[in-house]
């Protein structure tokens, strides 16, 4: 990879990182919004019931709290390795397994690529393309994936069958 492309691929993963950022900080604030109703809620109604919905404030936390604790973890994948281009396609059956997506790659027939909660527009985004970006993986198969075109940039897995 070129010093153009080198500079070039740092710059729409630093986009990517950017956009992906602010995106987990609205999923944590819609948490903790949610939270304040339910505490608001409990008071008005001078009810304790109404914190058995708790579980679904943490669950609009969970993505972004799992962007905070892989970024980490994306940066040193992105540095490590060159990003390579790398066709892929959704697994018949097994396409979204709750908020797994499992993707076929074109680098081997034995392997899968499990990315967690992709959202929909990226998904049409690989539908159309056919194509992710991808930084590893190492050697607990973990790797960075984004897309082109599209800014959407994640931690997956490279999973055996």
């Amino acid at each position: 990879m070129g010093v153009t492309t080198s500079l070039i691929a740092r710059e729409w993963t630093d986009r990517c990182l950017a956009r992906a950022d602010r995106r987990a900080v609205v999923f944590i604030a819609v948490a903790v919004a949610s939270f304040g109703v339910l505490c608001l809620v409990a008071a008005w109604l001078d009810s304790k019931w109404v914190f058995a919905l708790t579980p679904l404030c943490v669950e609009f936390a969970v993505p972004g709290l799992r962007h905070f604790c892989a970024r980490r973890r994306v940066r040193a994948l992105s540095a490590a390795y060159p990003w390579e281009r790398v066709a892929v396609a959704f697994v018949p059956g097994r396409a979204r397994v709750g908020w797994q997506s499992y993707l076929e790659t074109d680098r081997s027939d034995r392997t899968f690529l499990r990315l967690p909660a992709l959202p929909e527009r990226v998904r049409d985004h690989l539908r159309r393309t056919g194509e992710v970006w991808m930084a590893g993986p190492d050697e607990h198969g973990r790797a960075a994936v984004l897309t082109r075109g599209k800014p959407f940039l994640t931690l997956g897995r490279v999973v055996v069958r």
